[in-house]
């Protein structure tokens, strides 16, 4: 594995990490992050309420605002082929040809660009080979879903090897909105990539890739599920209100309309082997990129065929991003040094219609915004002589410094046709009685959408610009017990950076930036893989110590959430994970983890003490995941395979204050596939047909439920899926 940017033994490296690789990822039909919990213990993809791709990726309690602002940095940082991904809106793009996915646990920042205080997802696609080669794939599944994967590596030409690939798929959604005579969760998705790698020479290559993946879809199902100030008699709610999941055609949203999304990205990877030098042997390496995003979006956030509340959200964001790598290796010294530049830009249209039953009187939020983040940082290993490769110790050091620009202007329609000057009317330039400033000089009357002025736009928003910079050291020990068995130590610190709330509802509240989180982290842990790796086995006991924890406060009346700064706050856990393979055919996996997370300080703003009160959300105490595969040979060619993973999470809190509407109960799913494996088809190729399930079980649960006051809505995961499967290898 490539963890610590150089391929080593996962027993050597000193953090927990979990690997999977591409027969396994085939085995589960991962092709994004959305259904990778499923097989990698010790994580959980979150899902933004409303869309299917903004997955938040929580790592040891650690997950981000529910509503994605592109103005905020992500606890676990997403990086494909090496490339930071520094945003969850978007990230459930298709990854063509993916080799193995790595899932880092605490702070990575020594080794890494782009810093994250809570761990790292690292998605590694296939290199061309120069080989013609390669592979079609093909699933049919219930609601019409249509899944194709089409990879082919082309032979050499020269010094250029090129590949291919294509992803594709449709589906219709399980439940049926007849307000728009669509499914709920619809997506036509199609996803490319091509590579080109040329090596001139026998140190030194050059790698290109661009990828796109488009996607066209309906947001997915939300539900009322109690009520709140409207009561459950109000005719605008009376039998719309699901506590169980909903059938397939209880629920009629007249304001969900869209769910589309898009994302490419372009990098450069430059390598060159300079052998050995006076500092060892050296690699250089610079990986240069850009990416860019664009999502439009048409949400009902009441599941009614009335319009209560409904909203737009289209984001536009791009980024550039260029790191420098040195990796050296001496006879007792490994070191890496890196320098890490990122630049990125955003803008989001945001109106929202609430209880205007037709009417065209919005609230409007528009912002952009956009950040740079410069960083060094490097990491030296020492493995002394005396203790015959059995002892590594490491020192590491990072410095970031992160600006942040944002721009809001807000207009609550209600609050400004009331009172224009109140505080709570919106954000925008006032003059000293708090009257709106416009840049027409016209009444700002006339500023309210619906009055009949020039519009919100009359008014100017507000500005402002943030810096913050830090330094992180981390130290770190292996000690190899055997050559099978290692023990490690670590103690580091992480750093997320502050920001501004260009969310807020009001001038005070846009101009109270929050402070950045800092994390000082313990961890301990085993690692093992003996008996001819037919066990291995991982451990990890860890204790972190946060201070100005960023805690998302969600606003109701605004559908979305704002970050203040807890003062403290603790997560101490323990995690194991492995495999056994009992004898040849059978392989069992298991994983688990224990956590308890909780504010040791917390004062709001206004003065309350609710430390005791307030919870971290989104942060189950328990979560486990069994499953394996049992091959069994068919003859001297074929194989029957028999593959099932079951995933339990306890109850977990959605938002900071304990609000039972909001809280998801413990649950489990069971997935399952049944193969024949390996079918000659001569000439080189073979054929794998299968069938798969998804929630086998029919688990009934949501993954996602919001308290709106006016009432609470839940986001209801799929039931049960079935269906087939093909793959031709060439």
């Amino acid at each position: 594995m490539t963890a610590q940017r150089r391929e080593e033994r996962l027993i050597d490296v000193p953090i927990a990490v979990s690997a999977v690789n591409g027969a396994g990822l085939d085995r589960a039909g991962v092709q994004n992050l959305n259904n990778a919990q499923a097989l990698i213990p010790n994580i959980q993809i979150n899902q933004t309420p409303g869309n299917s791709f903004s997955p938040l990726i929580s790592i040891r309690g650690l997950a981000p605002a529910a509503d994605t602002s592109l103005a905020r940095d992500q606890p676990v940082g997403l990086y494909l082929d090496g490339v930071p991904v520094a945003k969850s809106t978007g990230a459930a793009f298709d990854t063509v040809d993916l080799e193995r996915i790595e899932v880092l646990r605490g702070p990575q920042g020594t080794l890494y660009g782009k810093n994250t205080i809570g761990g790292a997802v690292n998605m590694i696609t296939r290199a061309p080979t120069g080989e013609f080669g390669g592979q079609v794939y093909l699933s049919y599944g219930s609601w019409g879903e249509f899944r194709r994967r089409i990879s082919l590596d082309l032979p050499s030409i020269g010094t250029f090897k090129i590949k291919l690939g294509y992803s594709g798929r449709d589906t219709g959604g399980y439940w049926h909105n007849a307000a728009t005579k669509k499914d709920f969760g619809e997506q036509s998705l199609n996803a490319g990539r091509i590579d080109i790698l040329w090596e001139p020479s026998d140190n030194f290559s050059a790698r290109y890739a661009y990828d796109i993946s488009d996607a066209v879809g309906t947001p997915a199902l939300l539900a009322i599920s109690a009520p709140g100030s409207l009561p459950a008699t109000s005719p605008f709610i009376a039998g719309r209100i699901s506590q169980d999941r909903p059938g397939r055609n209880d629920v009629s949203a007249d304001g969900a309309r869209q769910s589309d999304f898009r994302t490419t990205g372009h990098a450069l990877t430059l390598e060159y082997d300079m052998g050995d030098t006076p500092l060892g042997a050296v690699t250089l390496k610079s990986i240069t990129a850009r990416r860019t995003l664009q999502t439009r979006s048409r949400s009902d956030f009441d599941g009614t065929p009335t319009d209560l509340v409904r909203f737009i959200l289209n984001n536009d964001y791009h980024a550039f991003s260029q790191e420098f790598q040195v990796i050296g290796t001496g006879q007792e010294v490994r070191y890496t040094l890196g320098a890490f530049y990122l630049k990125d830009r955003y803008y989001a249209f945001n109106p929202r219609w609430n209880f205007q039953f037709g009417g065209d009187r919005f609230d409007l939020s528009d912002r952009r915004g956009g950040s740079r983040s410069i960083a060094g940082y490097g990491q030296l290993t020492w493995s002394p002589g005396f203790a015959e490769d059995k002892l590594d110790l490491s020192v590491g050091l990072r410095w970031t410094q992160d600006r942040k620009q944002a721009e809001e202007l807000f207009l609550a329609n209600t609050a400004y046709a009331a009172n224009p000057a109140a505080a709570g009317s919106g954000v925008f330039q006032r003059a000293a009685n708090g009257t709106p400033i416009t840049r027409s000089g016209q009444p700002a009357a006339g500023a309210r959408p619906g009055a009949g002025g020039l519009g919100p736009y009359d008014l100017i928003p507000l500005e402002r610009s943030d810096k913050w910079s830090q330094f992180n050291p981390e130290f770190n020990i292996v000690y190899k017990l055997r050559s099978d068995w290692t023990v490690y130590g670590r103690v580091a610190t992480g750093f997320k950076s502050g920001g501004i709330n260009d969310t807020a509802s009001t001038n005070a509240a846009f101009n109270s930036p929050y402070d950045p989180e800092k994390l000082l982290s313990f961890e301990g842990g085993t690692k093992f893989s003996g008996f001819d790796r037919r066990l291995n086995l991982n451990l990890a006991v860890y204790h972190s110590i946060y201070k100005n924890f960023q805690a998302g406060v969600f606003v109701p009346e605004l559908v979305t959430t704002n970050i203040i700064n807890a003062g403290k706050a603790k997560f101490t856990g323990v995690e194991v994970e492995g495999n056994v393979r009992p004898f040849d055919g059978l392989v069992l996996n298991f994983g688990g983890g224990y956590l308890d997370a909780r504010y040791t300080d917390f004062v709001l703003p206004s003065g309350v003490d609710v430390t005791d009160s307030y919870k971290i959300p989104l942060a189950p105490k328990w979560n486990y995941l069994v499953g394996g595969t049992y091959t069994i040979p068919l003859g001297s060619g074929p194989n029957l395979e028999f593959t099932g993973n079951w995933s339990w999470r306890s109850m977990q809190w959605a938002t900071i204050a304990p609000n039972q509407l909001a809280t998801r109960k413990a649950y489990g799913t069971l997935d399952g596939r049944i193969a024949i494996t390996d079918i000659d088809l001569g000439n080189g190729s073979n054929l794998e047909v299968a069938v798969w399930g998804r929630n086998i079980t029919d688990t009934k649960y949501w993954n996602s439920g919001i308290d709106l006051g006016v009432f609470a809505v839940r986001q209801w995961a799929d039931p049960r899926s079935l269906g087939v499967e093909a793959r031709v290898r060439f």
